[in-house]
């Protein structure tokens, strides 16, 4: 069981880099992926940016479900979604299946982005709040970097379908230490100073 505050802002933060790793891969293969199902410059637009229907139209829902249900389960769920989405984007054959895959890479990223910042909210004291979210944030730009390069290198190598597997990989590892979190309270304001999570 995860109970410390470190360990569970260090799991939240390495989720939130996968997170946009697994985004922006698909925008450094997107040249392949044209020239392979064959799609018009519009077209390969939008399967690199038709995530955010499945993401807007979920995130009040597992806003909603987080407000009465364990967390963390939510999250790994989400986490899950994203992670079986993003291999099964590699296997698309064609431009309807490639979409309906990253719709549900953004329903898997909505669980996580809607609840992920609560429970840190939850585990920080007040005099580290705005540094745990800093350290939770910074972790998009580094993610978005990342998932260019590494999505162009392994394109180079192996194919465009290859980055999507490598991509989803790291997700299924931590959806299952997301169940060994244990629950913080809802404390609302946070713990004081020195206080565990779950008290």
């Amino acid at each position: 069981m995860l109970k410390s505050r470190h360990g569970i802002l260090a799991l939240l933060t390495a989720l939130n880099f996968v997170n946009y790793v697994d985004r922006y891969v698909v925008n450094s293969i997107s040249p392949s992926i044209q020239e392979s199902l064959h799609l018009s410059d519009s077209q390969v637009g939008w399967v690199g940016s038709v995530f955010m229907f499945g993401y807007f139209l979920t995130s009040p829902l597992f806003g909603w479900l987080g407000d009465r249900y364990p967390r963390k389960g939510l999250i790994a769920l989400g986490v899950a979604i994203w992670s079986i989405a993003t291999a099964v984007s590699g296997l698309a054959g064609s431009y309807a299946a490639i979409l309906a895959a990253r719709v549900a890479v953004g329903v898997g990223e909505a669980s996580y982005a809607t609840l992920a910042p609560t429970i840190i909210d939850d585990i920080a004291t007040t005099e580290t709040k705005n540094r745990w979210l800093a350290i939770f944030y910074v972790a998009i730009p580094v993610g978005f970097s990342l998932g260019f390069m590494l999505g162009g290198w392994v394109d180079h190598l192996y194919g465009w379908r290859a980055a999507f597997f490598v991509a989803s990989g790291p997700g299924f590892v931590l959806a299952l230490a997301t169940l060994l979190m244990k629950e913080p309270s809802r404390t609302g304001a946070g713990p004081s100073k020195g206080t565990s999570a779950g008290r």
